[in-house]
């Protein structure tokens, strides 16, 4: 990186900031929206004394359809539960035609209020700026467009070469208008800067809070270690790699056994492996359910070739599990390498699975790596901590 991001330092217990727009493409307080951290922060914010005015961005029209913004093939193939099949065409959504279609939108839904209330979109899904030039707006982004399509994620990968370019060129002007980007990891803030030209000072590193609440104390069996998985895509999140690895570790450690949750892999046959499926975490039974289960695992396993700042890393840390990684993006943030759990170079299942024995065969180490990853996650990672960060990176002098 070509200078260093900043990390906003706590302000005040009550706010400069008394009123904000918040703005993401799905309602900004739906729990469903960003995966809940939408939902979060604005709701930390709220609780921290600021007037939150949510905003939706993807403001479909009916018209919008004869110019392509829905192809008839999308929604038959997200029907045939294909996740890589967008419901709106990525060649529209990504395109300066739509990207400009809804931040015109969003400019006529601003125009109703006051200037002097900033602006904080998750995304960079359209230009919160263009609606009038005094009003200050913020963004915020766990991953840049160039760091999607290295990875080959998202639905931008999806759209033509010649549209990807000018999903690139959007999102610079997001953040051309925006007074400071905000983070969730420096890795991200290293895209924004190199990739994008943005000054440093501008780019703060604010974080994410782990998603998961009230943590159950900790009741290892230490007869029966076990590795947790909890994703809702099995081959997304690196299940297959995990399975080959937990096999090799079993030979090591028989009674070793490996817990799946969020997904439903055919692995009946497989010795060793529960599949507990989907858990509806509405439900109280159902958010129980995970929370016992973080409990009682041994250890966390996360091998997916590209999440931008997983939240579950975060969950096993305030859940006392010591996680088994990659070293790949921003998990180095999240997981400190022989500290809170061990970070593996590379995708070899041998070494994987040197490093889940290397917890599973040592119960005294892994529950002194879980406590040391419970306190970094209670000094970093909560919701109010990544809340006052946010408000002070919004109180930029006049």
């Amino acid at each position: 990186m070509s200078g260093t991001t900043r990390t906003a330092a706590p302000a005040s217990a009550r706010p400069k900031t008394s009123a904000l727009v918040a703005v993401a493409p799905s309602d900004p307080l739906d729990p469903a929206t960003f995966s809940g951290l939408s939902h979060r922060m604005f709701g930390q914010l709220a609780a921290q004394g600021v007037d939150v005015t949510p905003v939706a961005t993807r403001d479909l029209r009916w018209h919008d359809a004869l110019s392509g913004a829905v192809r008839p093939r999308a929604v038959l193939g997200r029907a045939a539960a294909d996740r890589r099949t967008p419901l709106v065409d990525p060649d529209w959504m990504w395109s300066r035609r739509g990207f400009d279609r809804l931040s015109d939108r969003l400019a006529r839904r601003l125009a109703a209020i006051p200037t002097d209330v900033p602006v904080l979109q998750v995304g960079t899904q359209v230009d919160p700026g263009r609606a009038h030039p005094a009003r200050q707006v913020f963004c915020i982004t766990d991953c840049t467009v160039v760091q999607a399509l290295e990875a080959d994620e998202f639905s931008v990968s999806r759209a033509s070469p010649r549209i990807q370019q000018e999903a690139i060129d959007c999102q610079r002007q997001v953040f051309a208008a925006c007074t400071r980007v905000l983070v969730l990891s420096a890795w991200a803030g290293r895209s924004v800067v190199d990739d994008y030209g943005v000054d440093p000072s501008r780019v703060v590193v604010v974080g994410a809070g782990a998603n998961l609440a009230d943590p159950l104390p900790r009741r290892t069996d230490v007869d029966r270690p076990s590795v947790l998985l909890v994703g809702r895509d099995w081959e997304q999140k690196g299940g297959p790699l995990l399975l080959e690895a937990f096999r090799l570790a079993r030979r090591r450690v028989p009674t070793a056994r490996l817990v799946v949750v969020g997904c439903t892999p055919r692995l009946e046959a497989e010795p060793g492996v529960e599949v507990v499926g989907v858990l509806d975490l509405s439900d109280p039974a159902g958010d129980a359910h995970l929370r016992r289960l973080y409990a009682e695992a041994t250890c966390f396993a996360l091998l997916s070739r590209f999440d931008a700042f997983p939240n579950v890393l975060l969950e096993a840390g305030v859940s006392g599990l010591p996680v088994v990684s990659t070293d790949t993006g921003s998990r180095a943030e999240a997981v400190v390498d022989g500290v809170t759990g061990r970070l593996v170079a590379g995708r070899d299942p041998g070494a994987v699975a040197d490093a889940l024995v290397s917890l599973l065969d040592d119960p005294g180490r892994a529950a002194a790596m879980g406590r040391a990853g419970a306190a970094r996650v209670a000094e970093l990672f909560t919701w109010p901590v990544v809340g006052r960060r946010v408000l002070d990176a919004l109180e930029v002098p006049c």
